[in-house]
This record gives structure tokens, sequence and C-alpha cells, in this order.
């Protein structure tokens, strides 16, 4: 009989923008309790830092990591305090916590997985089992380590009509199909969100455009775009999975636009990617649910129903808190990876079988 937890999970969000955190009760097949959340936005010198770790000159600076390190941590520690906090009455104890910390780098081909954040200092804070590296049984088993949450959003769609695609935008863009019996596909689409605002950033020092708006007042450069889509990972064959800065080489193509067509032509770049996508599915959706950070910008959104001929929806017209769903996804994993469940699968990461994962750290026992 699986046991039922209370789980909390956490997600640092790949614009660096902050910690999201959610406590729920769930065996790891269904959502069985109320779901509550917040975030905890980072201090811009700490973004900054998380920033400078991103690149791949500063990963080789071992002390500057650990300092970066010891301040995600604290921050998700924070995090984590400030929800119990909002949830004592209702959950006054936390069974396990599901923590993938802030990504720096996945790469398929070196089976490499990396994240800041110390898991062991969690459960130390905390007593109780923390789940972290949750790509790295998959990676070594073959797999791509990437799409893992196919199997919370099962569990999240269970009673909508099926088949249906599921898109998260986040840094980069993820999809999940889920077919007519639970039949689970996933796979990185392509560039997100991450493409866009280094575009803003480069040109206007902005975070990102905000509300799509240099996008709207732009002009998408087709003959361009069609050039951007024949990238070769759009037309690599599932399963597969994307680094956050695998697509920026694609900017050096861009350079010569305005920033309005740019962000424009970025923009429809990175629908047209979601709605090329469909020829992979084994079957045709009959609705569309996008997620993430991406659906806060209205001419993204917009030029994805362009593209898609399907009913498209936003999850929040659903009733779900589309700001927290990468969290509660991780929640919902630890609990999975506590209970032997899978998190991956063949049609999902391409591993040989279905696959639990993530590394279990314990509270010290240690007086």
């Amino acid at each position: 009989m699986l046991k039922e937890f209370v789980a909390l999970g956490l997600y640092s969000d790949t614009a660096v923008n902050g910690v999201d955190a959610s406590i729920f009760k769930t065996d790891g097949l269904d959502i069985l309790g109320e779901v509550v959340s917040i975030t905890r936005p980072y201090s811009m010198e700490l973004k900054t830092k998380i920033l400078k770790a991103l690149k791949i000159e500063s990963m080789l600076d071992i002390s500057f990591l650990k300092e970066v390190d010891e301040e995600v941590t604290q921050h998700h520690i924070f995090a984590v305090r400030d929800l119990l906090e909002k949830v004592k009455k209702i959950y006054p104890t936390v069974d396990v916590i599901g923590f993938p910390g802030h990504s720096l780098l996945h790469k398929v081909d070196d089976r490499l997985s990396i994240q800041l954040g110390n898991a062991d200092e969690m459960a130390g804070v905390f007593n109780c089992p923390v789940v972290n590296r949750f790509a790295q049984a998959d990676l070594k088993a073959g797999g791509t380590g990437s799409p893992v949450f196919p199997s919370f959003f099962e569990a999240l769609t269970r009673s909508l009509e099926k088949p249906l695609a599921l898109v998260t935008i986040g840094g980069i863009s993820s999809l999940t199909w889920i077919g007519p019996v639970g039949e689970l596909m996933a796979f990185d689409v392509g560039a997100g969100n991450i493409i866009l605002d280094t575009w803003m950033r480069m040109r206007l020092g902005a975070e990102m455009d905000f509300d799509g708006i240099w996008a709207a007042k732009g002009h998408v450069e087709e003959k361009l775009l069609a050039h951007l889509m024949q990238h070769p990972f759009l037309k690599q064959n599932p399963p597969k999975t994307l680094d956050r800065n695998d697509f920026n080489p694609l900017l050096r193509q861009v350079e010569g636009l305005s920033i309005a067509d740019g962000a424009a032509t970025l923009t429809a770049f990175v629908a047209e990617s979601i709605a090329q996508a469909a020829r992979f599915l084994p079957q045709k959706p009959v609705q569309w649910i996008l997620t993430g950070g991406g659906t806060f910008n209205p001419s993204l959104v917009r030029m994805i129903k362009e593209r898609i001929p399907q009913k498209v929806l936003i999850a929040s017209e659903l009733g779900w808190d589309k700001d927290s769903l990468e969290a509660q996804a991780y929640g919902f994993l630890a609990a999975r990876s506590l209970n032997g469940l899978p998190l991956t699968f063949p049609g999902t990461t391409g591993v040989q079988e279905p696959l639990c994962g993530g590394m279990i750290h314990y509270p010290s026992t240690e007086a």
C-alpha cells in the first residue's frame, strides 16, 4: 500500500526571479490535500551571482560556486520556513521535500546534470527526507534525464478529455502528451523564455519582454523565421532534451533586426517550434494546455493559438496555479521517489523501462 506524505516542493525558475514553494498531501499517484504555495523572490545581488554561475567560465571557479551554492540553499530554506509558517494549522509537519535546486548544466551526451543547492543541509534543518538529483538515475541508465514531470501532469489532468498536450514554457519549452488511457510521451520542444529574455537583456538591458509589448509592435521576419526553424534539434525525433543555453547561438542570426522585430521573430520562433512539435505525437490532441512563465506573454500565447488548430487553454483557465506547478511537481516526484514509483518512462526520456529516481537525503542521526 502506498504511503501518503505531506510533500513540499521547491522550484528555482529559469529566469532567476525567485523560488516557488508548494505543500500538499500526496501518495505520488494522486494529489490528496489542499495545495498552498508561495514565492520568495531573489535579491538582485543573489540573482546576479546565479546568472554569473551559469556561465561556463564561472563553473571552473570552485570557491565562487561554493559561495553561491550556500546562498541558494539558504534562500530555499527561508522559502520553506515562510511556507511552513503560513500552513502550520493545515500541515503542522512536513514529511518530504523535493529540492531540485537551481539547474546549472544539463548535458545528455556527457551524462551530466549539475544543480546548485545542498540537500543534506536542507534535510538537517527540517529533520525530514529531502529528494534531489531527479535526472541522474535516468541519465545513468541511458535516458535523457528530462522531462520528469509527466507523471505529475497525468495526475493533474486525469479528469480531462484525452488525448491532450501540455506545454510548459519555461527557459525552454517542453511538451507532455497524455493518451486516452494514460499513455505518456514527453520531450523538450525547443527554445522558450531564455532566448527572448537574453535578446531583451542584450539589446535593451531589460529582464524580459514584459507583457510581450515589444513583440506586439514588431514585425516577424518570415524568411528568417523559416531559417531558424531549420535547427537540427527541431527535426530530431524524441526523446530529446535541451540545456537552457543550447539555442542562444541563434541570437547572432537576428542581430541585424530592430529590438521590436527581433522580439517578434524570436517569439514566433518559440510559438512555431511548439506548433511543429505536433508532428511527433502518436495522435492529435483534442486540446492543448499552456503553462509556465511564457503564458504571461500575451504575444507568445496569441502566436501559439494562431498556429494550433485545436482548442488551446491556459492553465489558469482550469483553476490551476500556473505560478507554482513546477514546485508542486517536485513535491509530487519526491513522494513518488519515497514510494518507489517511477519518475521516467520509455516514452518520456527513452530509458529502457520505467525507472524510479531521485537521490534521498535523510537527516543525520548523529547527536
